[in-house]
């Protein structure tokens, strides 16, 4: 038997953030003792995911460790604007963690259901991989 290319599901691209979450939130922890802003706290944990981020895409073939771990690849080779673009808008998903309107996490929630998820669905890729040119995960399987 061969080796076959499927897209990764919503399960590994959900995983796959998670561990780059948690990998940012752990570099984060020495904030928590700073005495600066709250507010001054969260935009510095964001600019830590965009270089975390940027760090993967320029040493390690845009692979992060939730890619590594999770043993899935980029569908295709994509330009440098198609990763950049990627960046940003990962980025800005991220950061709908630290901000609300109404209460803690409505706009993370309201990324997650309402964009996120129907768009996977749909399309087989995230709302950020698609706008920025339907970036798209595979998984390698036996």
């Amino acid at each position: 038997m061969g080796t076959f290319l499927r897209k990764t599901n919503t399960y590994e691209k959900t995983a796959a953030s998670l561990i780059n979450v948690g990998i940012v939130l752990l570099f984060s922890l020495p904030l928590i003792r700073l005495p600066w802003d709250q507010n001054a706290k969260k935009i510095f944990i964001i600019t830590i995911f965009f270089f975390y981020n940027l760090l993967c895409l320029i040493f390690n073939q845009n692979r992060c460790p939730g890619m590594i771990l999770l043993r899935t690849y980029w569908e295709k080779e994509y330009s440098l604007m198609n990763k950049l673009v990627y960046l940003v808008l990962y980025t800005l998903s991220f950061s709908t963690l630290f901000f609300w309107f109404v209460f803690p996490f409505d706009l993370f929630l309201a990324n997650i259901l309402l964009l996120q998820l129907p768009t996977v669905l749909l399309t087989g890729t995230t709302l950020h991989g698609y706008f920025s040119g339907d970036m798209t995960t595979i998984k390698k399987s036996p």
